[in-house]
């Protein structure tokens, strides 16, 4: 039998992750479109693209490459096997999509490549057309799902401009073999059938250890949400306790992914004016079979609390204006590929010297994939390291590579 997924860390060594790279469907998006996709800019896609390829390089790395599966090759598998998932598929999306019946039966006829590509671009290839929407955001997998212990969670997107991710996402989910031990055993929870009230995204989901979840409660989570996570984990004895974190409904502060991540077992990297001051953000501490809710005066106080080696490395040194700056272009969103071992945006270089105050080395991925390649270095023996990968294309799309990565495995 094989071994369940699962995810009780974000520090544990990860190994199975999903990503997306960049797809054509960004090259649609216009200087006046761009906010209805949720960019506040467009982006050159050709150096995206080789900003995201580096990324999946390091990830390829550590995990190798049979690990870190990429949504467009899923999804191409789905409708592959099974005629049944791609019938569902194509119903799901031209419903969704106001498309007439002579638009599906052309989409069911479509090879797999091709409808695939048409999914997430929106380009109807063999038309020369855009049909549809781009899906300019799916490069942020981290909000399309979590797994949280032994359990998945398909989450549902606030935004119109991410209404199609739910329908390909819990098409991969259902389907995907990678996910079969989830749906026989009934161990996935699926928010996108919940109604509107019910949106929530994974940016704002962490798992602290294996009893306990941290969830935002931000602009794209609402709290009902929130609650009902929550009440689902505790009947199923996924987890004990939540903490809902109530953040600014700012730009800067979409998710709590953008005001703190996990960067060893005792070292977040934080946005401090947020998560070191007291009552900037509201926390309710639930507890499996308990009515009564504990508060904290700040996030700091709740780490303390749970670990009081707890240690804080401030987003731009903590200094005015980095802080606000490297915040804003994600120094405080991070990728542990393992305990100590970190994935970074290269821009952002007071948050790096910050690193190297704690007795991190920060290095390039070129230069650690070329030492990977050279056999020079072993990422199984690398530790407290920040590895910097280029960054000028991805920062402006508001995403880190905690974003761009939906871990399905850690231990």
């Amino acid at each position: 039998m094989s071994k369940v997924l699962s995810v009780n860390s974000e520090v544990k060594p990860l190994r199975k992750v999903i990503i997306h790279a960049p797809d054509d469907g960004i090259e649609i998006v216009t200087p006046s479109k761009a906010l209805e996709f949720l960019y506040d800019d467009i982006v050159f896609l050709a150096r995206m693209q080789e900003e995201h390829f580096i990324f999946e390089q390091v990830l390829n790395m550590f995990l190798g490459e049979e690990n870190v599966h990429d949504t467009q090759d899923m999804l191409r598998e789905v409708v592959l096997l099974n005629e049944q998932a791609k019938a569902e598929l194509v119903d799901a999306v031209c419903k969704l999509e106001k498309e007439s019946d002579k638009t599906r039966e052309k989409l069911r006829k479509l090879p797999a490549d091709q409808l695939v590509y048409t999914l997430f671009t929106g380009i109807l290839q063999q038309d020369n057309k855009q049909l549809f929407s781009p899906l300019p955001n799916y490069v942020f997998t981290r909000d399309i799902g979590a797994v949280i212990n032994d359990h998945i969670v398909i989450c549902h997107a606030r935004k119109k401009a991410r209404s199609r991710e739910s329908i390909l996402t819990r098409t991969i989910v259902n389907y995907h073999p990678l996910f079969k031990d989830f749906v026989e055993n009934k161990r996935v929870i699926d928010l996108t059938q919940e109604g509107d009230e019910i949106k929530i995204e994974g940016g704002d989901i962490m798992v602290y250890d294996n009893k306990t979840l941290m969830v935002g409660c931000s602009s794209r989570t609402s709290s009902k949400a929130v609650d009902f996570l929550a009440e689902v984990l505790f009947k199923k004895n996924v987890i004990q306790n939540l903490l809902r974190i109530d953040i600014p409904k700012k730009r800067a502060s979409m998710h709590i992914d953008t005001i703190f991540t996990q960067a060893s077992k005792n070292e977040y990297v934080v946005f401090a004016p947020l998560v070191m001051k007291e009552k900037k953000m509201k926390l309710y501490h639930y507890k499996k079979g308990s009515s009564a809710e504990i508060t904290y005066p700040s996030l700091k106080d709740f780490f303390l609390k749970m670990n009081p080696k707890t240690e804080f490395i401030l987003c731009g040194q903590g200094k005015a204006p980095f802080d606000e700056r490297e915040q804003w272009t994600d120094g405080c969103n991070l990728l542990a590929v393992k305990d100590g071992v970190a994935i970074a945006y290269n821009r952002n270089a007071k948050t790096h010297e910050a690193f190297r105050e704690r007795g991190y080395n920060v290095v390039d991925a070129e230069t650690v994939i070329e030492a990977f390649q050279k056999g020079i270095i072993q990422p199984d023996k690398m530790e407290r390291t920040i590895i910097s990968i280029p960054s000028t294309e991805l920062s402006r799309a508001r995403g880190g590579p905690h974003c761009m990565s939906f871990p399905i495995e850690r231990y």
